[in-house]
Order: C-alpha cells, then structure tokens, then sequence
C-alpha cells in the first residue's frame, strides 16, 4: 500500500478531473475516474457510506473549448443525470486520497463549461459543506473555495450529498496550517464582468490576520490572461486584516480574459505564506451610467497628510476632521469650496496624555458659531500591532472656541483587539439630550474566535447606544464597563446609557433620515468567524430581551462561517440586526437558514429549517461581500435644486472605493441604487466618510491609505 505523503508541498498536491486522452494542465495529475486503491493512494468509492471503490471514467468529459482554462475545461461526473442519454456509470460517487491524520487546506472546483446549466452542484469535504448547492447560470458556471479540514479515518472524502448532476473539476490538497484563499470573486471563470468590478478575497488565517507591509502588487495582481503585465491597482486588506481588496485604477478592457494572482508573497502575521492561487474571469461589454448628474474631484493643496477619520461642518461654516491620533483639524471654506491652511487641536491628546482614535464627530443641536459644543467617541489608539485593551472607548464633550474645554461623559466602552470600537455618534432630530453611539462587536461572527483573539462580546457589544446626557453630571463621567469587575446595569430604572438596538455589527455611521427612518450601513463578518450555540438551560438574563423571554430557536454554534454581506439596516428601537451576543441571548446570525431555498441573508452553514431570531429586523438594501460600507449621509442642499435631492449617499471603503446613491421609497426601503456616478468613483486612498455643505452641495471626502495610515480630505464638486 501506498505511504501517505507526511510533507506537502506549499501549493499543495494537485488532481484534475479528466478523461485519458487529455492532456493534464501544467502541474497536475490527471484523474480520469479510476476506482479507490491502496497502491495508488486514491480514487473513486460509492457515495453511500460503504465507499466502496468504483470505477467511474465513463463520466469524464473534455468540453475543449479554445476560450476556458484546461482545468474548468475538463470534469467528471459524480451523479449522472438520470435522466440523460448516453453510456454513463449512474451510482453516485465519491473521491478519497489517503492521508495521515491531521488539518489540511482543501480547494475543490465544480462546474462545466458548457451551456448546460441542469445541475445543482454541490460538494462536501469530510461531511461538512464547502460548496453548498447551486444551479449555475450562464456568466457563472463554477464555483471554487478553500476550506480547512480535519482528516481522522487516514482518508480525506469528498462527496457531492445534497447535488444532482454534480461535476467536479479539480482538487488541491495542501498543509493545514498555512494561510489560504478561502473564496475569490469573481468566481473562476465567470463572464460578462463588470469592467469597474474589484476582486476580492476572503481568506483562511490559521497564525492570524493578514501582515499588512506584504499586501503588494507582488502578492496579489491582475494581468489580461497571458500577460505578464499587472493591471495597474490599489491592493489593500480589510481594517481586520481578514481579507484582501484589488481595486483596478480605471475600469478594465471590454469582453477581454483576466488572470488573478495570489503569490507566496502574501503573508500572515506569524510569516506563513500563502498558498498560491489563480483564477480567470472575462469582462462583458462596455456600459456608462449615472444619467445627467456628474461630480468632479478636486485635490485640496491645503490639506496635510494625517489619518483623517471623520468629517462634519461646524456652525460657524468651517470644516473639522478628526483623525485616529486625536487631532481635529479646523479648515476654512472658501466661495468655489477650496480649503484654507487648517489650525490643527490638541485638546484630546492633551487631556488623555496621548494620541486617542475619534470616529464619532458631531454638534451638538444647540452649539453656534459663537458656543460651539461638538461631542466626539474616541478610543485606544491602535497603532497596527498588538491587542488593544478592552474597556477603552469613551463619549467627550468639547467646547469653547478651540475645543479647549474635555469633559468625559461616559467611560470603560469596550472594544476588539483592532478596529471594531466605539464608532460615528448622532443626534435625532428633534429629540433633546440623546445621543445615539454606535459600539462595535468584539468577535467576527459572535463566539470568540482566534482572529480577533479570542475576545467574548460583552453586553453593550455590537449595538447602538442612547446616551441620556442629561442624566449625566458633567465632570462625574459614568463607567459603563459591565462584566470582568464592572457593574454597570443598562436595564436599570434610569440608567443614563441604555440599548436602543442590538446586533448590528460594525457599522462606522448612520444618518437619521428626512422620512424619518435611522439608517446604518453595516460591515459583515470576512470568513473563519465562529457563531455561538444556545445554552441549555438558557440563562436568567434572557429575561431581559425588550420581545421578552426568549423561546427560540436554538441553535448549533459553528466554526469557521464563511463571508457574511454589508447590510443596510433600517433600524428601528428594540429590533435586533442579525450579529449573534450570548450576553444578550441572541444566537442566530443573520437571517438564519428557513427553508431550502435562497432565503435572506442566510447562513448556509446552519441546519435548513434554522429560523432567523424572531426580533430581526430584516435589512434595507445589501451592499454584497467587503463593500465596507461606512460613511452616510442623506443629500439635500437648502436651494432644494439637487438631482440626488433626498438620496442616501454611502461610502464603499473597500470594494468600490466608491460613493454609491440609494434611492428611500414611500416605505423608507430603498428602492433604486446607483453606483459608478461620474466623479463618484475610483477614489485613491479609499474614501471613508463624507459630508455635505448644505449651501452648494459640494462634498468634502474623508480618504484613508490602510496600507500607509495616513490621508487627505477630497472635495467633490457636483458639475
């Protein structure tokens, strides 16, 4: 019997799935449907759980079309269509490959490149699901991830359960303990591609988050499908480290062929390389969009390189931005919108004694321009190594003419070990004395996990706060810190700092809306996450829930999800938005998974028949997968003349590194979105938040350079 290779090589074994006579792409061993055998190590066994060998190379199949990369050219069947004509081996099947025990990376393809589209293909690796079941459409025939798995029987098993007419492509198998893509989008020869389209990757992270100074246009690059040339690009990671962003300067050629590229350059922070990786995808035919309204950009000489956060107009008509050291920047606005040399205000650093990260920037309804008042949320600054401590975010008063006067209201917030802290605040309208805080979670996905180390969400985690400032005396801040020594209460009678909606992940701001609604664009988990499992017997603070006891459902808690979208959430008092608090009693993430079909925001991983908690408050719009979607506001200029009058203009961060223009209906869902407006696009560094001069409609664009920590502020002037 053959012996199990006990050292793998970094870009792993590689099988391809294929008949005889064809030749093996460049680097792999053909498989062409020969039974499971000790000598030879691997093959193929009945899908039923006896495994027995079984040859199937009647169903391997060579489409031989000149545009498709040999590896999705080729397949072998492992259910054939009953149905269908033909000389085929008709008992489903399953591949195995002898191993030692222990973790291995896995990438497994399905798909055909052919225009038939009668499958639902589906593969599990070692009993757990790594493509959950698909039809494939005809710009989007195949599907690839990578998956971690555990090896116990000295076989890794693939099989196609939950499939009808499943075709497998190829298999990769590499050490366990190294970083990998987990999935790539666009898929692995997709078509019909929009030409402004980024690629994203969501990764595995066995030693940890993404090293940033390895994030290289040698790490991860675009060339048209035979080139050696890269496709000039920005190349950047998620605030998390968890992912990976390749944005291309201008909108790529029509209808051409694009490889993607991962290298052995990319590493994790403990300087494991990744496994390498391509894949191709073609663009579809040229388009314009954006109709009549048009913006131009126009760099502010005046502006000085920091790491700006946040922008928001004073009432005394001037410019402030905050930045992740403390500062806050004041910059005169001249009649054409051009910025003047900013004075620059120390007060934060100076009352902390250090540098402290501001997010939340705004004033207070009462200040003017001869009393200004601006409250703030600032936090630990994280410097992009190391944990930041817990318990550190804090609410602050400033006033005076320079800010000179910092008064804390509230303390002990807590925060991530990175970037999921104490975010943008805001005031409803209206309403007196109520500040409205949005807190980040602490994990990705609910449960502790090793990413974000291990830390538990805590009970004021992942929501939005109200901050009765009323029943705060000024120069007496309340400590807010609830467990590991903490005390606080926000269920108590009075309590000054109280829940107001809970489950909302990583949301960086939010806008209250002329119709009325709070909207809040929220950033979903990267993949490798893990959600949490509903205890038996449920704890006594389920009690607390505002739709009372809670009686369901129960649920599975599960490792290593995969990538959950950006929401939009129209949020609503007591609702809760789907990002799992045992603290809180809320375990089901997201939407759930109801039925077998394609439900909202579904978790695949979880049972069908998984009901989504039943105080979720459903989402307005998705943004899809790593939009980091951060920055709002709700257009409208005091002439009243604008195109976009009344429209929600979103900052994508990462993906689009764009503004994107949702349209609110009568209802206050939205109804129309408009991404690749003229001027509203390709911005470099990545934007992060906007503002308005409600005089003129020009905005004033907050950009941040993940990479280098530093920015500038972008004025955009609607034509």
């Amino acid at each position: 019997p053959i012996t199990p290779p006990t050292k793998l090589p970094i870009d792993g074994l590689k099988i391809n799935f294929q008949p005889a006579a064809s030749a093996a792409p460049a680097g792999y061993t053909a498989d062409t449907g020969a039974a499971f055998n000790n000598t030879r190590g691997y093959g193929w066994v009945t899908q039923a759980a006896a495994h027995t060998p079984l040859d199937v190379s009647v169903n391997a199949r060579d489409r031989k079309l000149s545009a498709v990369e040999a590896r999705l050219n080729t397949f072998i069947h492992m259910q054939y269509d009953a149905n269908a004509s033909g000389t085929a081996e008709r008992t489903a099947a399953a591949w195995e490959y002898k191993l030692n025990n222990g973790t291995y990376t896995v990438t497994v393809s399905t798909g055909d490149a052919s225009n038939s589209l009668d499958s639902t293909h589906a593969l599990n690796i070692e009993g757990e699901v790594a493509i959950a079941p698909y039809m494939p459409a005809s710009t989007n025939k195949f599907r690839s991830v990578t998956r971690r798995v555990p090896v116990t029987d000295g076989r890794l098993t693939i099989d196609a359960i939950g499939g009808t007419n499943t075709k497998i492509n190829y298999v990769i198998i590499a050490p366990g303990n190294v970083p990998s893509a987990r999935d790539i989008s666009p898929e692995d020869g997709q078509t019909m591609v929009d030409l402004n389209e980024s690629v994203t990757v969501d990764v595995n992270l066995p030693g940890g988050a993404i090293k940033l100074d390895s994030v290289t246009s040698n790490a991860a690059y675009l060339t048209e499908q035979g080139s050696a040339v890269k496709i000039p690009a920005t190349i950047t990671t998620s605030g998390g480290g968890d992912a990976i962003i390749v944005k291309p300067l201008t909108a790529l050629k029509a209808l051409t062929p694009y490889t993607f590229q991962i290298t052995g350059a990319l590493k994790d922070v403990s300087g494991n390389s990744f496994v390498p990786v391509h894949t191709t995808f073609v663009t579809g035919s040229a388009s314009t969009s954006g109709g009549t309204v048009a913006f131009t950009q126009v760099p502010q000489s005046n502006v000085p390189s920091f790491p700006y956060t946040s922008v928001e107009i004073g009432p005394d008509g001037k410019l402030y931005a905050s930045t992740l050291t403390g500062e806050i920047l004041r910059f005169g606005m001249q009649a054409d919108g051009t910025l003047g040399t900013p004075q620059i205000i120390k007060s934060v650093q100076a009352a902390n004694n250090g540098p402290r990260t501001i997010i939340g920037l705004k004033f207070d309804p009462a200040s003017t321009a001869d009393n200004l008042i601006l409250w703030i949320s600032n936090n630990y600054f994280w410097a992009g190594s190391g944990q930041a401590p817990e318990w550190s975010g804090k609410i602050t008063r400033l006033s005076g003419q320079n800010l000179e006067t910092v008064q804390d209201y509230v303390t002990g917030l807590p925060r991530s070990i990175r970037d999921h802290e104490t975010n943008s605040i805001a005031f409803k309208p209206g309403e007196n004395g109520a500040l409205y805080v949005l807190q980040g979670s602490d994990s990705s996905t609910g449960a502790p996990d090793p990413v974000w180390g291990n830390r538990p969400e805590k009970l004021l985690n992942a929501a939005l706060l109200r901050v009765d400032v009323s029943r705060i005396v000024p120069g007496s801040p309340v400590n807010v810190k609830t467990s590991e020594g903490g005390t606080y209460d926000p269920y108590a009678p009075g309590a000054p700092v109280t829940l107001y909606a809970t489950g909302i992940r990583n949301a960086y701001d939010m806008v209250w809306a002329k119709n009325g609604s709070l909207y809040v664009p929220t950033n979903g988990a990267a993949a490798s996450g893990n959600t949490p499992s509903t205890p038996d017997p449920l704890p006594a603070s389920c009690t607390n829930r505002p739709d009372g006891v809670y009686t369901g459902p129960a649920v599975i808690g599960k490792d290593s999800v995969g990538t959950q979208n950006d929401y939009l959430f129209r949020v609503q008092k007591n609702k809760y938005y789907g990002h799992p608090n045992p603290e809180r009693c809320e375990w089901v993430m997201n939407g759930g998974n109801p039925t077998d079909g394609k439900d909202p925001a579904e978790v695949i991983e979880y049972a069908v028949g998984t009901k989504p908690d039943r105080n979720w408050g459903g989402f307005a719009y998705d943004f899809g997968a790593h939009a980091s979607a951060n920055g709002v506001i709700e257009e409208y200029t005091t002439a009243g003349n604008s195109l976009l009058k009344n429209r929600l203009l979103v900052v994508r961060y990462s993906k689009g590194k764009d503004i994107i223009v949702l349209t609110p209906g009568a209802n206050g869902d939205i109804v129309d979105a408009q991404p690749g407006i003229s001027g509203l696009t390709n911005f470099n560094p990545s934007p992060l938040d906007l503002t308005e001069d409600r005089s003129n409609g020009n905005l004033y664009v907050a950009q941040l350079d993940e990479k280098t920590g530093m920015g500038t502020i972008l004025l955009v002037r609607p034509q």
